[in-house]
């Protein structure tokens, strides 16, 4: 069974404060009298179920085109940590995390309905960022815009992670999925030079 994890695209989606707002335009249109139609988006990188490249911190690192691309797939294990603070390298040590897995959390933020922001959501702390790096994972992913704390002014987290080649898949919606093993597919768009990517996550049972 397959399983969409991905944010629907809609003028409300909201966006991380000072990304461009999701905007569609109809260019062409049936309605209208045009013989087909064609739509114009407007959009950011970082808009929706999306992943973050090393190129989002590093102009010396790998943009989203440059990333093999199975960085975008395989087995994924899907933890489900509900705290009322951000996930601590503690939390993890009685998890089953091998090399090359994509590590994808679900936590308390299965409350966000992609619209209305949270103020108290759940990220990572950076030692949870170094022991996830320790384990040598492939992808990691949250259900939420970040994967960082709000009051985080270095982005230790997605510098640890994205300088070490770990792609971040942020803003995946996981209230309709349970703890355990899957495969994921979340490939993104060939965007030259691009620092992030919005991507159609999908997970499947197996």
């Amino acid at each position: 069974m397959m399983i969409d994890i991905t944010r629907p695209l809609t003028e409300s989606i909201y966006v991380y404060d000072g990304d461009p707002c999701f905007k569609t335009e109809k260019v062409l249109s049936i309605q209208r009298g045009d013989i087909c139609n064609v739509a114009f988006l407007q959009m950011g990188t970082h808009t929706g179920t999306h992943i973050d490249a090393p190129k989002h911190f590093f102009n010396d690192s790998m943009d989203i085109l440059s990333l093999p691309l199975d960085c975008f797939c395989g087995k994924a294990k899907v933890f489900d940590i509900q705290t009322t603070h951000d996930i601590s390298e503690a939390e993890l040590y009685n998890k089953n995390i091998e090399e090359n897995d994509i590590i994808l959390f679900r936590t308390s933020n299965i409350r966000f309905d992609g619209i209305n922001s949270l103020v108290d959501y759940s990220a990572l702390t950076p030692d949870a960022a170094t022991y996830l790096l320790k384990k040598k994972i492939k992808l990691v992913g949250i259900d939420y815009l970040s994967i960082e704390s709000s009051t985080s002014n270095t982005y230790y987290i997605h510098k640890i992670l994205l300088r070490n080649n770990i792609p971040i898949l942020e803003n995946i919606d996981l209230k309709d999925v349970a703890e355990g093993i899957y495969k994921l597919y979340c490939f993104p768009l060939a965007i030259h030079d691009g620092d992030a990517s919005p991507v159609r996550a999908v997970l499947e049972t197996i």
